[in-house]
């Protein structure tokens, strides 16, 4: 099948162009070209640091 490139304005013609291709059970694929300068080293650091979020445990009160 053919691949359409999509330009679209604004935040909301692209909401509405999503929504459309959701309903009608369409599949796509996300790119954005603007983030693209991130290397294999760049995106394994972030990678990691999302993986090694410390979630803190509530203090007891009162203590």
């Amino acid at each position: 099948m053919e691949s359409i490139i999509v330009h679209t304005k604004n935040a909301m013609e692209l909401t509405a162009l999503k929504s459309l291709l959701k309903e009608m059970n369409i599949d796509f694929e996300k790119f954005h070209n603007k983030n693209n300068f991130h290397n294999k080293k760049t995106v394994q650091k972030i990678n990691d640091r999302k993986e090694k979020k410390i979630t803190r445990t509530p203090k007891p009160k009162g203590l």
